[in-house]
């Protein structure tokens, strides 16, 4: 029998927190580039941490998770919030876009599933960008392994550099790579190598 990854485990507990309450540091110090009102699709939201905290600022936020328990907690604490952020259940490979957004934000999720399957996703939510639109995307690398419990769900770590690649023509507004450290409930540690970028789309 698979043991669940330690985010649906807490995703399935109304008193943990599977990363932070607050959003990623990248959203955190730059979401002054984002105009409010902007439309926003966060991709494996997980609690829905960044589409609640831009939703509070004015903005019209998506978001989609892979994991039910995890959307069911992200719709829970929005409308605590009083906030109208459309959540729902999706799995990446299946996620057809109807529209294109202003801001799309990943964290953490594109490096799960096959190499094929997230290049082309990557490639298509350029395509449904709008001219000018932002991407706040963040993945691990293999400049370290996968943790241990994260073996079996980690597809396709990206080699270091590659990010950035994948964004030729497009204005690249922030860049880090390197390595950090985190802890989960239940005393889930791990050692992660990381890399991200801000891009905004010039055509």
């Amino acid at each position: 029998m698979q043991v669940q990854p330690f985010w649906e485990q807490a995703y399935q507990d109304p008193n943990a927190v599977a990363f932070s309450k607050e959003p990623t540091v990248d959203l955190a110090e730059f979401h002054h580039l984002i105009v409010p009102g902007s439309t926003v699709l966060d991709v494996g939201c997980g609690e829905g941490r960044n589409a609640i905290f831009l939703a509070g600022l004015g903005n019209h936020a998506e978001g989609f998770d892979l994991s039910e328990a995890g959307i069911a907690k992200a719709q829970a604490i929005a409308a605590a919030q009083n906030l109208d952020v459309r959540f729902c259940t999706q799995d990446l490979a299946e996620f057809a876009f109807a529209r294109d957004y202003d801001v799309i934000l990943s964290h953490g999720v594109l490096h799960l599933p096959e190499k094929s399957l997230r290049n082309a996703f990557i490639k298509l939510a350029q395509t449904h960008t709008m001219p000018g639109g932002l991407h706040f995307i963040g993945v691990f690398t293999n400049r370290l392994p996968a943790a241990p419990d994260m073996v079996d769900v980690t597809k396709s770590l990206f080699d270091v550099g590659e990010l950035p690649t994948m964004y030729d023509g497009w204005e690249i507004l922030h860049h880090w790579e390197g390595t950090f450290r985190d802890e989960h409930p239940g005393g889930v540690r791990h050692h992660h190598a990381y890399e991200k970028i801000i891009a905004r789309k010039t055509t």
